[in-house]
């Protein structure tokens, strides 16, 4: 491993990451702040998030309208809605990046007042169509002032080149009570296990890669209160799933890996969405069992904070920004 100064892609992160030493991982394809740990994307990728990218499943893209998309975003999203009403919040939502509107059209089924902004043209008219109000193009398109009572960002952070003035200057003064950010965990054992193949590495879109002590000190930074900081396992859970859980193991007692990816090596344990079909019959008896088997392991491994998805829940501090602005209802 060498050590380099990164240019531009640290410059927004000054406040959190002062430091001028960085060591090139993966064959220089992510670099790693010596002192504390920050990685980032060398090369600055400039991705294009066109239809293409919302309708065709593939390494690049996802496509929001196929049958896995649907039972995944199903068992991803209520128990996130759930769990956000268990703690008495319940009113307005923001979605950020809110895609093809799969977050919000489950909260408004549950009697949320929701908005969204979504930069990509063609998700942003679906959104708007499916949701049957206006979907903002910036956050400057929302009405200027507006607070809501929750605000959510589910895997737009790590898209994001400047994410501390993002989130200090353009999402804080939009959130009335919780902001809630999740992101791919870079400390999951699947990217301890599989290094630059793991499948959410995605460094042509993926700017910076967060970890469970990075992201809440950012939102600190932000002028935020970190209140829950919790990984989670993939939300569809499947038999494919299953066995990867036990395949993943045994790097419990393994060190991470570093080394430069294989030439030609694509993804690992990537399943394939378009071949999804929900189980039924004996299939269906045995996915049900075997996620009920191995529920304390998962656990403990999400505890560990070894999940897939890193998820904090912040809280707004008063500040100056803040008096002054409207809320959404509150119930």
């Amino acid at each position: 491993m060498t050590t380099t100064v990164l240019p531009d892609a640290s410059s927004s992160w000054a406040p959190l990451c002062p430091h001028p030493e960085w060591v090139k991982l993966y064959g220089g394809l992510l670099s790693r702040c010596k002192a504390c740990g920050l990685h980032a994307t060398s090369a600055l990728p400039e991705f294009v998030y066109d239809e293409s990218y919302f309708t065709e499943d593939g390494t690049a893209g996802y496509n929001f309208e196929s049958e896995f998309a649907r039972a995944h975003d199903a068992a991803r999203f209520e128990p996130e809605l759930r769990r956000i009403e268990a703690r008495g919040l319940k009113g307005s939502v923001l979605d950020i990046g809110c895609a093809s509107g799969a977050f919000l059209a489950r909260a408004q089924a549950r009697g949320w007042e929701v908005a969204g902004v979504e930069v990509a043209d063609f998700a942003r008219e679906r959104t708007s169509s499916l949701l049957g109000v206006p979907v903002a193009s910036s956050l400057d398109g929302l009405p200027a002032g507006r607070q809501f009572d929750v605000v959510t960002l589910h895997h737009v952070l790590e898209h994001i080149h400047e994410p501390l003035p993002f989130l200090r200057d353009e999402v804080a003064p939009r959130v009335g009570r919780l902001l809630v950010v999740e992101v791919p965990n870079f400390s999951s054992l699947a990217s301890r296990v599989h290094g630059p193949r793991w499948r959410d590495l995605r460094p042509d879109q993926h700017v910076f890669h967060y970890t469970p002590s990075v992201l809440p000190r950012l939102l600190s930074q932000a002028g935020f209160r970190p209140v829950r900081v919790t990984t989670l396992w993939e939300p569809l859970w499947s038999l494919r799933t299953a066995l990867s859980c036990l395949r993943l193991l045994p790097a419990l007692v393994r060190r991470p890996r570093h080394e430069a990816p294989r030439p030609g090596a694509g993804p690992a344990e990537v399943s394939d969405p378009a071949s999804y079909r929900r189980p039924t019959g004996p299939k269906r008896v045995l996915t049900v069992a075997s996620r009920l088997a191995f529920r304390p392991l998962v656990r403990s491994l999400e505890r560990a904070g070894l999940g897939e998805r890193l998820v904090v829940e912040a809280e707004p501090l008063p500040g100056p920004s803040r008096p002054g602005c409207e809320s959404g209802p509150k119930s």
